[in-house]
Parts: structure tokens; C-alpha cells; sequence
């Protein structure tokens, strides 16, 4: 089943599964890796050492600064669909 990013009238995320079924999302933390399911590359160091809730451990980007760059990069990229990684399982 897909899954898309619906822009929300609000600050939030909503995930919209392709039965109808939606995934309201609104907490700071969430938002990093709902952009890596949509693609979001993560820190801009390529560190894969972070899921952008802790500082990057290769350049110390702060989790606040990944969390920022996960929300702008999630108001780009509304209307992305990708393979349920199980969210709707």
C-alpha cells in the first residue's frame, strides 16, 4: 500500500494511506522520521549516525537544527508517496 504526505491547515504532518486511513503527526521528534520514510537524507554532514533526534555525532549539528531541517524539508516535498514501511500495518 502507498502513502502520501497530505499538507495539513495546520503544523502538522498527515500520512494518508490510499484505503483513507490517516496518521496525525504533531511531535517535534516524529517529524525526522516521517521525512527519512519520504526521503528526507538527514544530516547535511551524510552522517548516518543520527535519526535527527540526537545531535549529529560526526559534525554536532544540534537535534533542534535536524529537527528544523526535517520540517522545511517535509513543507517541500507535500504530495510524496512511498511504500507503507508499516505504519498501517
Amino acid at each position: 500500500m502507498r502513502i502520501q504526505l497530505t499538507e495539513p491547515e495546520v503544523s502538522c504532518v498527515i500520512v494518508k494511506a490510499e484505503d483513507g486511513r490517516e496518521l496525525f503527526i504533531q511531535t517535534d521528534y516524529d517529524f525526522a522520521g516521517i521525512a527519512s520514510t519520504f526521503g528526507w537524507p538527514g544530516c547535511k554532514c551524510g552522517s548516518k549516525g543520527t535519526d535527527g533526534t540526537i545531535d549529529c555525532p560526526d559534525c554536532g549539528r544540534p537535534a533542534h537544527v535536524l529537527i528544523t531541517d526535517a520540517i522545511h524539508w517535509i513543507d517541500r516535498n507535500w504530495g510524496l508517496q512511498v511504500e507503507d514501511p508499516g505504519y498501517f500495518s
